[in-house]
């Protein structure tokens, strides 16, 4: 399930045009159901994939919530919901012994990749 939210994300992340409110929300809402059946059983790599995906949501929603449109006020809440889960992830990674350094390092590659 991670594979495919990632490349999802990765599929986003190369469109010419913004996905509309409503596809935002289909795949933040998929994102946020993961991981609350079961974001403490990802390993080093989905985490890391995972951190990607919930940073980059935080980011778009970020941006999206500066604007005045009647989605604002739900776009200021996914992104304060994917913060929280962010930092969550960044636990998750530590607690499987990555330190900040190697976090970060790892992250990049992914970045980079995309």
């Amino acid at each position: 399930m991670v594979d495919a939210l990632f490349e999802q994300m990765k599929e986003y992340l190369n469109m010419d045009t913004e996905i509309s409110f409503e596809e935002f929300d289909r795949y933040y809402k998929e994102v946020i159901n993961f991981l609350n059946e079961g974001w403490q059983q990802l390993d080093e790599e989905q985490g890391l994939k995972m951190l990607f995906i919930l940073d980059n949501l935080k980011a778009n929603s970020e941006d999206r919530a500066k604007r005045r449109t009647k989605d604002a006020k739900k776009y200021k809440k996914m992104e304060e919901r994917t913060g929280i889960w962010t930092g969550a992830m960044i636990n998750r990674l530590r607690e499987l012994g990555l330190s900040q350094e190697e976090i970060s390092k790892r992250y990049e590659e992914i970045y980079e990749a995309v």
